[in-house]
């Protein structure tokens, strides 16, 4: 990785651990350069400023939760397994990284207006396999961004409760009853 690369880096890991403990708005440039061990000057060399940063974060990791997701529910067929693979994705992404998707979840709201349709996110990919799954009859509910808002709230309402310590273990240990959940949500057919 080139100084400039690992620079950059560094600066995504410090800023991500402080929007999550003191949010956003709390977290100022100097902060962040701090916990970096570099300049304010070096930070804004690699982005325009504070709220470049906070949507790179935002854009890059939730492409890739997307791309993940992808990838999980290309390997499976029908609908029941696909939705399957991806519910225990988005568990196993919360444990492999919490402070990343406790970053997704606090900044969603201020960024998801800026996805643009080209971008591959988790929603457009729950919703693709959702939308076929009603079209070829394996689904019950008739109604694909609705059922995919189920899904979503289903396993995201769970990380919140997770996130705020109302729930105890891994949410990965929480995968197959929340798989039960969204399955009976939009009446999908096993």
């Amino acid at each position: 990785m080139r100084s400039g690369e690992a620079t950059k880096d560094r600066i995504k890991r410090a800023a991500l651990a402080l929007f999550v403990q003191s949010g956003v708005d709390g977290t100022g440039v100097r902060e962040i350069a701090k916990a970096s061990n570099i300049t304010e000057g070096a930070i804004y060399r690699h982005f325009a400023g504070k709220d470049a940063l906070v949507w790179s974060l935002f854009a890059d990791n939730y492409i890739a939760y997307g791309e993940k997701l992808d990838t999980l529910q290309r390997a499976e067929v029908g609908a029941a397994n696909k939705l399957a693979a991806m519910v225990r994705g988005f568990c196993a992404l919360f444990d492999e990284d919490e402070t990343l998707f406790r970053f997704l979840l606090l900044v969603q709201h201020g960024q998801l207006a800026k996805v643009t349709p080209d971008m591959k996110t988790p929603v457009q990919v729950v919703e693709a396999v959702i939308g076929k799954g009603i079209r070829l009859g394996e689904v019950g509910y008739k109604d694909a961004p609705a059922a995919t808002a189920a899904v979503l709230g289903i396993v995201l309402q769970t990380a919140t409760f997770k996130i705020y310590g109302r729930l105890n273990g891994s949410m990965t240990q929480r995968g197959e009853t929340l798989v039960t959940a969204t399955r009976n949500a939009i009446a999908l057919k096993a």
